[in-house]
């Protein structure tokens, strides 16, 4: 039968989209295979198919995929294509194959069944995602590497909190008995001898205890565990008080030691910035020869409370003063060793005044020219209440107490009651929480110091029971021990005591502590 006219153009436009089809089936960037449906034998592939494989046209066409041993997962194959010839496309299905060089490889695959040629055959389109799949692996390796570290990290951070808890205990508590027996030998009568004897020891148990303190804190405070406790602080007074502490143990006597300047004032922790002050005025008396000046000097500069240490000692050396804030740098010292420390004081006033929003520098000509340290704190305007408040404390006298020690090292609780009692105190001791507890009743304290680590029944334990009961609900807790971290504090408080005291307990402090009306 003779052609119509129109059914040429119509086959000329069918051919002309065949082969555009055909155009952008090899130049896809998909990979694409089209097999029989009945057979499974590849009828075509584009070239992006042959570069992924490695596969020649020639090498592929009229084989089976199982053949060729390019899906590496028979049953997944299987189950494909019952699906297609249920008429269910294949969607978004993770599939492994394996190259002609052995390689494998990950892809993303889609599958439908199409005609072709007036046959029913399978177009599936697979998408390359072998360096995607890696990236991810590698990725969660680092991820699991990173948790295992940080993991380590923590338990590492724990076992070194826990170290160092149990160190400042262990330290502190023989610090604490060695203070409070120094503390009633200075109250008692004695001779010259007697008196220098214990100025000694009383220096050098001092001495420990800011040495136990520099270690412990200089570890907590790198670490970022430094709980401040802040309110208004006069430095000008501040400065007197350390002065007036370091005098009356000696440590300013072969020195001209000045404070001047005006009363400036800071929100801060006045703890932490009389450690600042104190480490800053060790430093100026450890490095100053005997016959030497230290000036202290306090000021407003602009915003800025500033607070200089400045001494006529042996200076720094240029190649040591950008790192005297450095942990354990010290200058050059001889075998003896005699001005001691650790090399941790300065880096503790710099983390500290850091921690405060202020920085410190430091300053010297050189060697033999002195040196000079300038702490720098954002400056507050000085309270209404101020003048009040230090009336109040020049007036304030010890009140005698009714005191409930509760203590299980023998030395530290005899020498806690000896100090107590020559202060005018009516005191009681037990050895442990439930022993403590029976005295209760009958003695009736204002105050109950009250050492955490005791045994069986802990100091926090006893601290609950206290708060418990109605009729010991009123007296004042104060916990005394040896664990001081930030931690250690807040379970006290939490615990139910009014204050958390770390050993050694100055006296002066104990005192000022139990002329506190109870809460």
């Amino acid at each position: 039968m003779p052609a119509r006219p129109g059914d040429s153009a119509a086959q000329d436009k069918d051919l002309e989209s065949e082969a555009k089809l055909r155009a952008l089936f090899g130049l896809s960037p998909t990979i694409l295979c089209i097999t029989g449906l009945d057979d499974g034998r590849i009828r075509e592939v584009n070239d992006t198919f042959l570069r992924t494989t490695g596969y020649t046209r020639e090498e592929i066409l009229g084989r089976s995929v199982t053949e060729l041993g390019l899906w590496l997962d028979p049953d997944q194959r299987e189950q494909g294509m019952q699906s297609l010839r249920a008429g269910t496309p294949i969607r978004n299905v993770e599939a492994r194959f394996r190259m002609k060089s052995g390689e494998e490889r990950v892809t993303v695959l889609a599958a439908d069944v199409v005609m072709v040629e007036g046959q029913a055959c399978i177009l599936t389109a697979l998408t390359d995602i072998t360096d995607r799949k890696r990236a991810e692996e590698a990725l969660r390796e680092r991820r699991e590497e990173a948790e295992t570290l940080a993991r380590s990290l923590r338990e590492e951070t724990r076992a070194k909190d826990e170290f160092l808890a149990m160190l400042g205990h262990e330290l502190r508590n023989p610090l604490g008995t060695l203070s409070n027996a120094v503390a009633v030998l200075g109250r008692l009568d004695g001779d010259e001898t007697m008196r220098h004897v214990v100025a000694i020891i009383g220096r050098q148990t001092g001495h420990l205890a800011r040495l136990v303190d520099d270690l412990l804190d200089v570890a907590r405070v790198t670490s970022g565990k430094v709980d401040l406790q802040r309110r208004a602080v006069e430095l000008h007074a501040l400065a007197r008080r350390c002065l007036d502490a370091l005098a009356q143990a000696g440590r300013t006597e072969r020195h001209d030691v000045r404070l001047e300047g005006e009363a400036v004032h800071v929100h801060a922790d006045p703890a932490r910035i009389e450690q600042v002050v104190n480490n800053l005025l060790d430093n100026a008396l450890k490095y100053t020869p005997p016959g030497g000046r230290v000036w202290v000097t306090t000021e407003v500069v602009g915003d800025a409370a500033v607070l200089r240490v400045r001494d006529s000692g042996q200076g720094i050396r240029t190649d040591l003063l950008g790192r005297v804030f450095d942990l354990f740098v010290q200058e050059p010292q001889s075998l003896d060793r005699s001005r001691g420390g650790l090399g941790l004081g300065l880096a503790l006033v710099k983390r500290l005044v850091e921690l405060h929003g202020g920085a410190v520098a430091a300053w010297s000509a050189g060697p033999g020219q002195g040196s000079e340290f300038t702490v720098r704190l954002p400056a507050v305007t000085a309270p209404a209440d101020e003048a009040a408040g230090a009336e109040g404390a020049a007036s304030a006298m010890v009140v005698p107490r009714r005191v409930l020690v509760v203590e299980d090292s023998p030395d530290a609780r005899q020498s806690l009651r000896l100090l107590l009692e020559m202060a005018g105190h009516h005191v009681e001791t037990s050895e442990d929480g439930p022993s403590g507890l029976a005295k209760l009743g009958a003695f009736r304290p204002d105050v109950a110091l009250i050492d955490l680590g005791l045994p069986g029944m802990d100091g926090y334990a006893v601290a609950r029971e206290l708060r418990r009961r109605p009729d010991t609900r009123a007296i004042r807790l104060v916990a005394v021990t040896g664990y001081g971290q930030a931690e250690d504090r807040r379970r006290a408080l939490a615990a139910g005591f009014d204050q958390h005291v770390t050993k050694p307990v100055d006296a002066t402090m104990l005192d000022e502590m139990l002329g506190r009306p109870s809460s």
